[in-house]
Parts: structure tokens; sequence; C-alpha cells
């Protein structure tokens, strides 16, 4: 098979032609070369070499050891930059995810037989000529993930490639060799010798495809999730589990893929699977999200249950006043970004109408003060005008006049700020 050099691949000819004029082997491979193959845009471009590492490094000036002890030298060409790791073979692995050592070879067959999946063994020359021992271009016509080899042995030695596999289902929307599959359900228990950071990353780019709830199903009927170093929670484990028994579970997420903002995504997956914040935020813990992602779901999630609770409790009037206290102590962005998932949970759930969804909308875009640093007067102005000592009440004056401004009653101007102090008192 021959293939045309999509742009990214073409600007690293240079580096495969200098490798081949001092008699090395090179190739691209790994996701450029699957990606080719499919027609879809490409990210990383990789490179694999008969070169040793030092040899890399004396071929071209500007070059970064990132992976020296694995054989990778990152090249850097035209302000872009490329991985090229030599030939290698791997010794056996330790706990699971990474080969005690590794032995540099010549061959590229050797090289492509340690790899994961077939459609990520295959190999394109600077002849534009593609190099698939292992029927990479079959599996992907036929939609399907296949292991290279002993799918029992690639899991064992890696237990992080299960939820690859998981992501690359759900991606490039394949179904698993029947084989690769059970190898999955067999081996799910090594999971908890892979970091949870790593865990986190997979996860971001599963949810992060054009469809997500399809690696969604996956990853539940995997049960990958349930044998972490750290338990994401009974509540959350129970709750996958019951979607992923339901006949209900393929509809679940049905609408999750219209929400572009990947911590979105998160959100509305606690939202659907009806999850604290407390029960969320400690999973987020577990996956070790950084700390103001973490933040954003979960205020996302709060305020939904929060929502959840006034709907049962006021109507009409009393409440759009609820609505704007929750939007002052949430903030805009909370609000504005729940409404986006609210929006695509809507099928799964009866409690927020398209009408009042866009009432609540309406009513945010109407307020014209969100914060007590756009209220037209101050503490001091307020100790000041009442001639009152300062104290608690001075921070209770000034968010009920916050309210009163923010619903529309009462003009956000500092005299009559002042004078509603005053009635206040």
């Amino acid at each position: 098979m021959h293939l045309s050099f999509p742009e990214p691949i073409a600007a690293a000819l240079p580096i495969i032609e200098r490798l081949r004029e001092n008699y090395f082997e090179a190739v691209f491979v790994g996701g450029a070369v699957r990606d080719s193959v499919l027609g879809l845009s490409i990210k990383d471009v990789d490179i694999a070499t008969s070169a040793r590492p030092e040899q890399v490094l004396g071929l071209f000036e500007r070059c970064i050891p990132t992976g020296l002890q694995h054989g990778t030298i990152t090249v850097v060409h035209e302000g872009e930059t490329y991985e090229v790791t030599t030939f290698r073979l791997e010794s056996a692995y330790e706990a699971h995810r990474k080969p005690e050592s590794v032995e540099y070879i010549t061959e590229l067959d050797g090289d492509l037989l340690r790899r994961d999946f077939t459609m990520n063994a295959m190999a394109l020359g600077l002849d534009g000529v593609l190099y698939d021992p292992y029927g990479g271009v079959q599996d992907l016509k036929k939609r399907r993930l296949r292991s290279v080899g002993d799918a029992n042995a690639r899991f064992q030695e890696d237990a992080l490639r299960m939820l690859r596999a998981v992501r690359f289902i759900g991606i490039y929307q394949l179904r698993p060799a029947h084989h690769t599959w059970r190898a999955v359900l067999q081996h799910c228990h090594l999971m908890r010798f892979i970091a949870l950071e790593r865990v986190q990353v997979e996860l971001d780019k599963m949810l992060a495809g054009a469809v997500p709830q399809r690696a969604l199903r996956f990853v539940a009927a995997s049960g990958l999730l349930f044998h972490l170093k750290d338990s994401l929670g009974p509540d959350i484990e129970f709750a996958m589990k019951e979607a992923e028994q339901s006949a209900f579970n393929k509809n679940l997420f049905e609408r999750l893929h219209e929400l572009t903002d990947l911590d979105l995504r998160w959100a509305f997956i606690a939202i659907v699977l009806n999850q604290s914040t407390e029960t969320a935020s400690h999973a987020l813990q577990v996956l070790r999200f950084p700390t103001g992602r973490s933040r954003r779901i979960a205020a996302i999630v709060q305020v939904h249950f929060d929502m959840l609770s006034n709907v049962e409790l006021f109507q009409g009037r009393e409440f759009q006043r609820q609505w704007v206290k929750l939007v002052l102590v949430s903030g805009q962005a909370a609000a504005s970004e729940w409404l986006q998932v609210a929006r695509a949970a809507h099928a799964e759930s009866s409690s927020f109408s398209k009408e009042l969804l866009n009432d609540l909308e309406r009513w945010l875009n109407e307020m014209t003060i969100l914060s007590l640093k756009q209220l037209s007067v101050s503490g001091r102005d307020l100790i000041k005008h009442l001639q009152r000592e300062a104290g608690p009440w001075v921070s209770e004056c000034l968010k009920r006049l916050l309210f009163l401004a923010a619903i529309g009653e009462l003009e956000n101007e500092k005299q009559a700020l002042l004078q509603e102090a005053a009635i206040q008192q």
C-alpha cells in the first residue's frame, strides 16, 4: 500500500533523509501512520530508526535527550519537535508498566512486534510505502481493534494498554477482537499497578473524542475503573455498574458529545449518574485532577443539586429570586456552564424543562451586577453613612444590597444603596 505524505509527515522528511544518508534505517511509526491511513488529522509525528541515541545526537544540531534511557531523542526541526527512537526489544516489564531494560536492535520487525495493537504497528518509509506485517490496515477496514501477538502478554506487560484499548474503541469507533476483549476482562485487576495520573490522562482523551459515550460504555463494561490503586468511591462504582447493566445505558450519555468543553463533559457524567458534589470531588481527587479543574467541575455539580432543591420548593418570581441568589453565591461562570450541561442532560431529566432553562438563561443575562466589586458602595461607605462601628453587619448589608441590585429591585447607584441600607437598619 502506497500513501501520500500528509503535511505534518512531509515536514519531517528531512529527518528521515538525514538518517538514511548516514546509512541508518528510518521510518515513520505510531499514531501518525495510523491516522494517515484513516485520513485523519495528525498530531505528533514519531520516527523509529536503527541509529543509536548517541548517533542521533551526533546527526542533528538541536536535540533534547527526553527519553535517553529508552532510546528516545527529541529532534527539533524548523520549530517542530519529533521523537526519534532507536529500534528496540524490551525485557520483562516491571510492575506491569515499564520494561526493566531495553535492548537496541537494527531490525524494524522486532521493534514493531513489541507494540500494542496492529493499527499502531505499521511503518511508513521514505518512498511512501506502508509496511504492515500484522494486518493493521485490514483491521482498520473491518473497524476492529486487535492486539499484536498474544493479547494476554501485551496487557500483562503494560496494563495501561487496556485503558488505551477502550480509548481507541471509543475514538475510532472500533469493536475489539474477541481475544483482545477477553484479555481485557481477564487482566483488568492489573490496573492497580497504573499511576492514577496516567489513568486520568487516558480518561480525558477518551472523553475528548467525537463519540465519548461509546468509550464510556466500554469502560464500564470492562470493569477497569473498579480496580484502580484507590477506589473512586462506592457510590460511583455502584452507579457505573447499574448503568452498564441497564438497558437504558445506551442512551444515558446520548447527548454528551454536544458539550465541546471537556470539564463540562465530566460534570455531565457526574450529574447524569446522580453523584453528589462530595462524591464527584472525591473521584476527581482520586484521579489526580488539577485543583482548578476539580473545583470548576464540582461547582457545576453543586449548582445542579442546589437547583434541584429550588425547583421543588419555589415557582414563578420566587424561583427567579432563588436563581439570582444562587448565581451570586456560585458565580456567573458556574451558573452559565451548568445551563449548558443541563440542556445536554435535558433528555435524561424531567426536572428542568426547555422553557425553564430558557427563563434561567434570560434571568442570568438580565443581571447587570454579579459581584460585590461591582456594587457602587463599599463597607467603608456604609460605616460612614450609618455612623456605626465595623462588624459582621457590614458584610450582611452589602450582600442584601447586592441581591436587590442584581434582581433589579434597586438601582446600583450610591445614594439609592445608602438610602436602602439606612431603611434596613
